[in-house]
């Protein structure tokens, strides 16, 4: 099993090394500051919606009047194989670092809820077409995927940096994390339904295999201590490098989240029988007749077994890779692929940003990116360092942000953070000169000595040597 993980905002990882946050992508990242401060709640709030359509790609507007229809021809017209709604919400709960000689420590813990469920577009073509379309034919659903968490994570993180090659600088790191469950649901991978309509008499005849759900934590958030302490828990690790190619050019790479979390309290697991139910005389194209064998399918199929086994899930993995070029001083252009794995779904998502520095007090930032069944969107970011004080924002999307009904995706960051120092003005201490005291000679300056001191020479070579020294 595997753990839903939808965070993709690009915009806030081309914004760099700007703020604490933004090692949640890669562990060597650090923002200018000799020591830094992150407060619970107020230093960081993530909400993520992803959607693969829209509103309007479901309704239309009924002429002359202020209703609308649900179209199901213009909704799976819209819909792609593999779609999926996911929420991903995050709260920093507290976060702190400091640099070690050439290294740097970063300590945190983060609130974390993440959900993904895939939508099944063969059955719903089924369903909402017609069982006409489909006589004497097995339509197959495998794509019954969906499942969500609720976890804390508590970590410290490393990083150094070497020169190598003469003068490129590398650095390494790497974040331990210890992971707190607190609830988790996930459908099995494998479960699959069918459907299958006589030509003769449209008898209807459905089928399940054994599908699995496993549940953990649900009944025990009344249970003193549950939320602050339990026995679900796990370890994850993040990897990363960044190396400076160039004084303008370089390249980061980052592995993030492997590890998993062992469900043990609270759990409940739910295995459907495999079961096969006809239903005679049925035309789906009817809606109410359609609503009418979900539900009836719905009670005579999902006779289930439960048992209490602890089970496992998986973090999702996710790997970045960037390259950042200063194409002046101030501003830079970023180009990042990322990959996660998603439920068993490998994707996608790629962006193109430019981030400007405006002095040490504001840094903007805009990007495009292209995420998994969804067209480029545009999104935008800024930070603002008054002092020690720092406030930062990104939104991962404009188009449609003044409009619900043509959102598909929403990714929006907001938090304030306490930076002390600039590390990258920190001056070395140079080693201290003794000052060397000036002889006082009597004769002009310029003048040649050197004759005298030959003729000196030549004249102690010449003296005779006493028999009392020979002795």
């Amino acid at each position: 099993m595997t753990v839903a993980k939808a965070q993709s905002d690009l915009t806030f990882y081309h914004m760099g090394e700007l703020t604490p946050q933004s090692n949640i992508y890669n562990p060597v990242f650090f923002p200018d500051a000799d020591f830094y401060l992150s407060l619970p709640v107020i230093s960081g709030i993530n909400t993520n919606i992803s959607n693969s359509f829209n509103y309007n790609d479901m309704f239309d507007a009924i002429s002359g009047t202020d209703s609308v229809q649900f179209v199901p021809e213009k909704l799976l017209s819209n819909m792609k194989q593999g779609d999926r709604l996911s929420f991903d919400g995050s709260i920093s709960l507290f976060q702190m670092g400091f640099h070690v000689g050439r290294g740097a420590v970063q300590v945190f813990a983060n609130e974390r809820v993440k959900s993904s469920f895939y939508y099944p577009k063969r059955m719903l073509e089924y369903i909402l077409h017609g069982n006409g379309e489909f006589l004497d034919q097995e339509v197959t659903e495998n794509n019954l995927r969906g499942g969500g968490t609720y976890y804390r994570e508590y970590g410290v993180g490393y990083s150094h940096e070497w020169m190598i090659m003469g003068n490129k600088k590398l650095r390494v790191g790497m974040k331990v994390k210890y992971l707190q469950g607190f609830a988790q649901a996930q459908v099995d991978k494998d479960a699959s339904v069918s459907f299958l309509t006589d030509a003769e008499g449209y008898n209807v005849n459905v089928s399940t295999n054994k599908p699995v759900i496993n549940t953990a934590g649900f009944d025990m958030f009344d249970e003193e201590g549950y939320i602050i302490s339990n026995p679900n828990s796990g370890y994850g690790f993040d990897f990363g490098a960044d190396l400076q190619l160039t004084p303008k050019l370089n390249v980061a790479v980052s592995i993030n989240d492997i590890g998993s979390i062992t469900w043990k309290e609270g759990v409940k697991n739910y295995q459907l029988e495999e079961s096969e139910v006809v239903f005679g005389g049925l035309n789906l194209e009817d809606l109410d007749d359609a609503g009418d064998i979900l539900k009836d399918t719905l009670e005579q199929l999902f006779d289930y077994s439960e048992n209490f086994e602890g089970f496992k899930s998986k973090l999702n993995t996710r790997v970045f890779v960037s390259g950042a070029y200063k194409v002046i001083p101030k501003g830079t252009v970023s180009a990042t692929v990322m990959t996660r794995n998603d439920l068993g779904n490998l994707s996608f998502t790629y962006g193109l940003g430019y981030t400007h520095r405006l002095g040490r007090m504001l840094t903007v930032s805009t990007s495009v990116s292209k995420k998994p069944s969804q067209g480029f969107a545009i999104g935008g970011g800024l930070g603002a360092r008054l002092g020690f004080l720092q406030l930062y924002t990104s939104v991962d999307n404009f188009i449609g942000a003044g409009d619900v009904r043509k959102i598909k995706n929403l990714n929006v960051r907001a938090g304030v953070n306490f930076l002390f120092g600039y590390h990258s003005v920190k001056k070395q201490k140079e080693p201290k000169v003794k000052p060397v005291k000036q002889e006082i000679s009597p004769f002009p300056e310029g003048y040649d000595l050197d004759h005298l001191e030959q003729q000196l020479d030549s004249q102690e070579e010449s003296l005779p040597v006493e028999e009392s020294q020979l002795d």
